[in-house]
């Protein structure tokens, strides 16, 4: 049981230090660690409630930013609390969740291409593989003539996405971040990902506030692309959390005197004019707040999200 554990918790550490892949992508290989752990694990071994233990709080903490692995931690945390086999059970919701999310992601890449079909110039911000997924299809449905993008600062995710765009044949125009909202005039349509939808807002890249409030002013149609596993119950909500990365991606030898601030991340609320697309369709806030009350929350982090609030 040792080695399988140490394994695991040490593939799920490592995925703290991936700062370029979307949430998605980092959630998938998390999920196939446990998966593996499943495989390999004995059911009767004493120390297994531990072990999942460990395991769930470990998924929940490494990058707590991402819902994806926010909800993962859930999904163990409900197979050791409600199940006699819990291997057997996480392995099981493990694999929904794969099926779940590959359909999900081509769900919303229908669904984005038929909406967007007579955009012909979009603008997209930051990495995404399910936004990828999405100008590919809307490219086949009706190639596009161009995608604006930025290179994705401090770490460049940007042009990761530039570089796979260009791939399938789709004209890209790449610029430096700060220039990006002034191409919007130029797009038909604005299409981000998201890390995490809270209720009435969501998660992305700094800066993607600033490309809302530019599209609704030019009245561009704006999308938010999320599967719903990227929804956060309340409870789960909780511990969600926007970090501050290392210094040093921005400046690494910053003079004394001069403090550097490193955040990835922040909220952006859900307007009116933003459409939310899931694999269920588009979601309102109202629908979003609907749909997390109907959420299974293991009783661990409930009685955690409480002691939180007091």
């Amino acid at each position: 049981m040792a080695d399988i554990l140490r394994k695991t918790l040490t593939g799920l550490r490592a995925l703290a230090s991936d700062h370029r892949s979307g949430a998605a992508e980092i959630a998938d290989r998390a999920a196939a660690l446990l998966a593996d752990y499943c495989r390999q694990e004995r059911l009767d071994d004493p120390r297994l409630p531990y072990a999942l233990a460990e395991l769930a709080e470990t998924t929940l903490t490494v990058q707590p930013s991402l819902a994806p692995l926010l909800n993962l931690a859930n999904l163990v945390q409900l197979a050791a609390e409600r199940d006699k086999n819990p291997l057997r059970r996480l392995a099981t919701e493990l694999k929904e969740r794969r099926n779940q999310r590959e359909q999900a992601k081509a769900r919303i890449a229908r669904e984005f291409a038929r909406r967007a079909r007579r955009c012909r110039r979009v603008l997209t911000f930051s990495y995404s593989s399910t936004v990828l997924a999405a100008l590919a299809a809307a490219h086949r449905a009706s190639p596009l003539e161009e995608v604006f993008l930025s290179e994705g600062r401090p770490l460049n995710e940007g042009r990761l996405l530039a570089e796979r765009l260009a791939a399938l044949g789709i004209p890209v125009t790449l610029t430096v971040d700060a220039a990006l909202a002034a191409r919007v005039e130029a797009a038909e349509a604005v299409v981000v990902g998201t890390d995490a939808v809270l209720g009435d807002a969501y998660v992305n890249k700094v800066g993607t506030r600033s490309l809302q409030e530019s599209a609704r002013r030019a009245g561009k149609p704006f999308f938010v692309l999320a599967d719903t596993g990227k929804i956060l119950p309340p409870a789960l909500a909780a511990f969600h959390r926007i970090e501050e990365k290392p210094a040093h991606e921005v400046w690494r030898e910053a003079p004394a005197g001069v403090a550097v601030v490193n955040r990835y991340f922040e909220i952006i609320p859900l307007e009116e004019s933003v459409l939310l697309l899931s694999e269920r369709g588009p979601l309102t806030a109202a629908r979003v707040r609907a749909w997390v009350k109907r959420q299974p929350v293991a009783q661990r982090w409930r009685e955690a999200a409480a002691e939180k609030k007091t």
